[in-house]
Parts: C-alpha cells; structure tokens; sequence
C-alpha cells in the first residue's frame, strides 16, 4: 500500500494514473521555464518605467541632448522583455524525461539564470541613469549590455539545438 500523507489530491489521484508523475514532472519543468522568463521579462518591463522617468527628468531641466538615446533604450528594453517572454520554451519533447538528461536541463536554467543576472547590472545602470554625469557614455554602455542581452536570446535557441 502506498502512502498519501502529506500530498494534495491531486497528487494522490496522479498517483494511480500510469505515466502520470512523468507527465508532471515534464510539465513543472516546462512551467519553471516559463515563470522564470516571464519574470525576467516584467523586471525589464519596469526598467522602462525608469526609463519614464529619467527621460521626464531630462525633458523638465530642458536636457534634450541625449533624449533619442533615452528613447532607445526604451525602445530596446521593449524588445529585450519581448525576446524573453516568447523565446522557445520546451515544446516538442524537449523536456520529456527520457529524452533529456539533468545535465542537459542544467545547462539551460544556468543559461537562463545567466540571462537574469545580466538584466539585474542593467537594471543598476538604468537606474543610475538619474545622477549620471556622463549621460552620452552611459547611454552608450547601456545600448550596449542590450545588444549583448539580445544576442543572449539569439544564442538561447542554440542551447536548446544543443541539448536536444
């Protein structure tokens, strides 16, 4: 007799459907995936919002130098969040079981944890933006850390060719 203590029922009806735990298992790694992209696509998100302000704070003092370099990173962040929250996550099989190897999946959520940290220095940047001596050098770095985040998203879909 197996035991049930301490399990939700739906884990105790799972438990006499055959294949079922495997099912489950596949679909929290998909779900974890997922969360954790989507997450890293609402943190860059609220980056903009702090774009907002720097650029009304700029407007306000009648700074427009640097204005359409503002916008760009706006406009890029956009893009950023966007390329995160629909990047390929774990369809066809990918995360089936059999098929792939912890080591395998690893790799992917350290990638992908990797993609999380990069957004959390530019979220630092972006917020230092607001006491910025040097707004051109600034703007320009951060331009930059977008490029290489987007390339990250690019390079992601190799990752996953990779471990298939």
């Amino acid at each position: 007799m197996s035991d049930y203590t301490g399990k939700n029922i739906f884990e105790k009806i799972g438990a006499f459907i055959p294949g079922y735990k495997g099912y489950s298992e596949k679909e929290g790694r998909r779900d974890t995936d997922k969360l954790l992209r989507l997450e890293i696509a609402k943190h860059l998100d609220r980056m903009k919002e702090t774009m907002n302000d720097v650029i009304r704070q700029q407007t306000d003092e009648k700074k427009m130098d640097f204005i359409n370099d503002l916008d760009r990173i706006k406009r890029n962040l956009d893009i950023a969040a966007n390329q995160v929250r629909f990047a390929n996550h774990g369809e066809s099989g990918f995360f089936d079981i059999v098929q792939v190897d912890t080591t395998d999946l690893d790799k992917l959520y350290q990638y992908d944890m990797g993609i999380k940290e990069e957004s959390e220095q530019l979220a630092l940047k972006i917020k230092s933006l607001q006491a910025s001596e040097n707004l051109k050098k600034d703007c320009s770095s951060i331009i930059s850390s977008l490029a290489a985040l987007s390339e990250k998203m690019t390079n992601r879909d190799k990752v996953i060719t990779e471990v298939r």
